[in-house]
């Protein structure tokens, strides 16, 4: 029957053919969109809801363990001060030293500076510089040092003897270690 209508109309009703099928597919393609996304929904908002809740869980955990590090490194800290706290009676006083040297000097000897320095390992060489009136004060304030049973050495330059009279001296005292 299409074999009668002339030429041009059958082009038209082909065309209309197609703009009807390209319509009917459209409608039905659209028709699935939207049912595939009216089911995928609940899904899509279960899943915002979820990651919502584990973000929330995770800044949670963040604060938690910033927390942590903080009072880490508090305990830290104090753990370092408790030991020191610890070791402190251990430890020799500076002014029983200052008493201990004080009463290894003689009459003819001027302390004039004494320098105590604590390292890793207990206490470092203690620096004392003065002036004595002859050698022999000077010698003899050495060895009352060395006769303290607290004192391992006492290192005295041959340098400071040069003179005989108003000598500078520096004297490096090392204390035996404490037990």
């Amino acid at each position: 029957m299409i074999n009668l209508i002339p030429e041009v109309a059958k082009k038209r009703v082909v065309q209309e053919y197609w703009l009807r099928m390209a319509s009917v597919w459209m409608m039905v393609l659209s028709g699935i969109v939207v049912v595939t996304t009216l089911l995928l929904f609940p899904v899509y908002v279960l899943i915002q809801s979820k990651v919502a809740a584990y973000a929330s869980s995770a800044e949670e955990a963040l604060s938690k363990v910033s927390e942590y590090e903080i009072s880490s490194s508090v305990l830290i800290d104090a753990s370092v001060q408790a030991s020191l706290l610890l070791d402190l009676p251990k430890q020799e006083r500076f002014s029983s030293l200052v008493t201990t040297i004080e009463a290894a000097k003689n009459p003819g000897i001027t302390i004039k500076s004494l320098s105590f320095k604590r390292g890793d390992e207990g206490l470092l060489p203690i620096e004392l510089t003065g002036e004595a009136a002859t050698r022999q004060v000077l010698a003899d304030f050495r060895a009352e040092l060395l006769a303290n049973p607290d004192i391992e050495k006492a290192f005295l330059p041959l340098s400071n003897l040069a003179q005989d009279k108003d000598l500078s001296f520096t004297v490096s005292i090392t204390m035996k270690p404490q037990p």
